[in-house]
């Protein structure tokens, strides 16, 4: 590349003085040089500045917030703070390879219209590290193609592997601070719908999973991640999709696929979430049936049967033993694969 732009790699951080160091030494150890690191601590309360302060590079900053912001808070304080043309938040608990920066910058080079990245990952947790590719070859995803695609398929894009061109966040805005869990998805959808969006094959993030994150807490400990995501599906249906027919089935897929996370969790997970009955899951669950939309016959049958798969689950985890037998077999299934 004739001229190198300039890459802000952002980590946002709150009390993880034990884990942000090895996010630090995969920024600064980048084979792609012309870089920035910012790392915004969210007032933390335990040594995170003396572990940044021991990294002794011009090329990294730390600003520390004097209060708490939030996840996205925090976010758009790394946005505001960073100087470069792309913009890449990596979370304080994970890191990149080498290359990282360099691959991804190269395929926005060659695909100028490319203006959100998303990469392979590795997923780090208690059990191993599993490689999830989404796609076998670099991918473009055209308008309104990526849209689509994020409704109507499992979303692909891992959150702390997306470089976004700054010119992007001002015109879609920065993260909305009404969803604490779910505002990442929401404004994927947003770029998706205005620009076109790549997959880097060759790119990869380590992902690290575990009781420490903030996804385990609003999954495993609360239903709150859920109702979060519900609150977007409606804002989509409103924003994006009244007026225009052509997005209702994917819509419809991505709200079916919530209505079965939601039974999932109800089974496996309310043991978890202290304070919080199970049908509060099958509750959002219903909710979110009554905004599938059937333009056919056959999708009409199909609402039904999710009505019955819901209204019989909801008997289900209120029977405590028969819950439980589920959820045991539900576990050995997933950990078969």
């Amino acid at each position: 590349m004739p001229c190198e732009p300039l890459v802000s790699i952002c980590i946002p951080t709150y009390n993880r003085a034990g884990m942000i160091g090895k996010a630090i030494e995969s920024a600064l150890g980048q084979t792609y040089r012309n870089i920035e690191v910012i790392v915004v601590d969210n007032a933390s309360s335990d040594d995170t500045a003396s572990v940044v302060a021991a990294f002794c590079d011009e090329r990294i900053r730390y600003l520390r917030n004097e209060r708490n912001l939030g996840l996205f808070g925090n976010f758009n304080r790394c946005i505001d703070e960073s100087q470069g043309e792309y913009i890449h938040i990596l979370h304080s608990d994970d890191s990149i390879d080498r290359d990282f920066t360099k691959r991804c910058i190269q395929f926005f080079s060659e695909h100028p219209s490319v203006k959100l990245t998303t990469t392979s990952a590795r997923s780090v947790g208690d059990t191993g590290t599993r490689e999830v590719q989404y796609f076998d070859k670099d991918m473009v995803f055209r308008v309104p193609e990526g849209f689509k695609r994020l409704l109507g398929e499992r979303p692909f894009i891992v959150c702390p592997s997306v470089i976004v061109h700054r010119d992007v966040y001002r015109e879609v805005g920065s993260y909305s601070l009404e969803y604490p869990y779910s505002s990442d998805f929401y404004q994927w959808l947003k770029i998706a719908w205005k620009y076109d969006i790549g997959y880097v094959h060759d790119a990869w993030v380590n992902y690290h999973l575990g009781e420490h994150s903030e996804s385990y807490r609003l999954l495993f400990q609360s239903p709150a991640g859920y109702l979060d995501t519900l609150k977007i599906f409606i804002e989509i249906q409103k924003e994006f999709i009244d007026d225009n027919d052509d997005y209702i089935p994917f819509l419809n897929a991505a709200i079916r696929r919530f209505i079965g996370d939601n039974i999932f969790a109800a089974i496996t997970r309310s043991d978890e979430m202290q304070g919080f009955r199970p049908t509060i899951l099958i509750g959002i669950a219903l909710t979110s049936w009554t905004m599938v939309k059937p333009k056919t016959f056959g999708d009409r049958i199909k609402k039904i049967g999710n009505f019955l798969g819901i209204i019989g689950s909801g008997i289900i985890v209120t029977i405590s033993p028969v819950r439980h037998f589920i959820k045991n077999r539900l576990v050995v299934r997933q950990d078969r694969y």
